[in-house]
């Protein structure tokens, strides 16, 4: 994610999403980056916590990993 290569490991210009509307992090990717919108609510539940997104149970886990291969992102 741009937030982490650019704030830690200075590998990329930007800490900005390509939607350009906030930092790519986990949570904005996982909860508000309007350029995946379709693919979230597709795979996650609105009322998922991030925290259950990320540390949940073996579904939760599939369902983020789900909705992360069907953005297209690479992590």
């Amino acid at each position: 994610l741009n937030a982490h290569m650019h704030r830690k490991l200075k590998i990329v210009p930007s800490p900005t999403c390509p939607c350009g509307e906030g930092d790519q992090t986990a949570e904005y990717v996982l909860q508000g980056c309007n350029r995946h919108q379709p693919e979230r609510i597709a795979q996650l539940p609105s009322t998922t916590p991030l925290h259950q997104k990320l540390y949940g149970g073996l579904e939760d886990l599939k369902k983020t990993t789900n909705f992360i291969t069907t953005a297209g992102l690479v992590m």
